[in-house]
C-alpha cells in the first residue's frame, strides 16, 4: 500500500532544468568565454551546491570565475520565477490529482534552497497540492544522502514499504537507494546509468505511467 508520494522539483514536477538551470547556464557560460554544453550541465542536476562548484572547477580549471557566473546564472533565474512562468513537466497534474483523490500524502524534497523551491511551486500553480516540503537547506547532507526523502518519512510517520520517490537525477537515485525506499524514474535531462534505473520500480517519460503500478499495489494489498 502506498501511503506517500515523495517528489523531487527540478526536472521532476517542474521543467526547470530544462527551462531555466540549463538554458541560464548555456547563456551565461557563453556570454563569459567559457561555453559549458548541455551534456555538461546535465551531470550537475539534482546534486548539491559544493557538488556543482566542484565540478565546473574540475572541468573549467580553477581560474573559472565561478562566482561571477553563478552571480549572473542565478540573476536570470529570480528573474523567470518572479516575472515569468514555469511550466509543469507533462502529466504532473494528472497525477497530483490521482493523489489528492486516492488519499495519498504528498510532499517535496528537492535539493534546491527553500526560498527558491516555495517560489517555484506557486509560480507554477501547485504548491497547495503538497502536504510537506523539505529543501536542501533543511538538511545535515543533501542528496545523494537519504535524508532528505526521510524526513517526510519520519514527519507522516509511514514505514518505509509505504513510500514510492519520484526522482530524475543520479543523485535523487542514489539518495533513495541509500535511505533502502523504492523509486520510480521519470527521465529529463539529468544523468542516470544502468544501476540506477535496474534499481527503480519504474522508468518512464511521463509521470503518470506510474499511476496503474499504484493502483495495482494498493488494490492488492487493500485491507492487509
Amino acid at each position: 500500500m502506498i501511503k506517500l508520494c515523495v517528489f523531487d522539483m527540478d526536472g521532476l514536477l517542474l521543467d526547470t532544468e530544462r527551462q531555466m538551470y540549463a538554458k541560464f547556464g548555456q547563456e551565461v557560460s557563453a556570454e563569459m568565454g567559457r561555453p559549458m554544453s548541455l551534456d555538461f550541465l546535465s551531470t550537475l542536476m539534482g546534486g548539491s551546491k559544493e557538488l556543482y562548484r566542484n565540478r565546473v572547477l574540475s572541468e573549467f580549471g580553477e581560474d573559472f570565475p565561478y562566482e561571477e557566473y553563478q552571480r549572473r546564472r542565478w540573476a536570470k533565474i529570480h528573474d523567470m520565477i518572479d516575472h515569468g512562468k514555469i511550466p509543469l513537466r507533462p502529466g504532473v497534474l494528472e497525477f497530483l490529482d490521482f493523489c489528492r483523490e486516492e488519499g495519498i500524502r504528498r510532499a517535496v524534497a528537492t535539493s534546491t534552497h527553500e526560498e527558491v523551491a516555495e517560489k517555484c511551486l506557486k509560480n507554477a500553480g501547485i504548491a497547495d497540492y503538497f502536504d510537506y516540503m523539505v529543501s536542501g537547506n533543511m538538511v545535515a547532507k543533501t542528496k545523494p544522502e537519504p535524508e532528505i526523502f526521510l524526513r517526510p518519512i519520519e514527519y507522516f510517520r509511514i514505514p518505509l514499504n509505504e513510500v514510492m520517490v519520484f526522482e530524475d537525477s543520479h543523485n535523487g537515485a542514489r539518495a533513495a537507494i541509500n535511505g533502502k525506499l523504492r523509486y520510480v524514474l521519470v527521465k529529463d535531462l539529468a544523468y542516470l546509468d544502468e544501476e540506477d534505473m535496474e534499481k527503480a520500480e519504474l522508468v518512464t517519460d511521463i509521470i503518470t505511467k506510474a499511476i496503474p503500478l499504484i493502483k495495482e499495489e494498493n488494490e492488492r494489498t487493500a485491507g492487509i
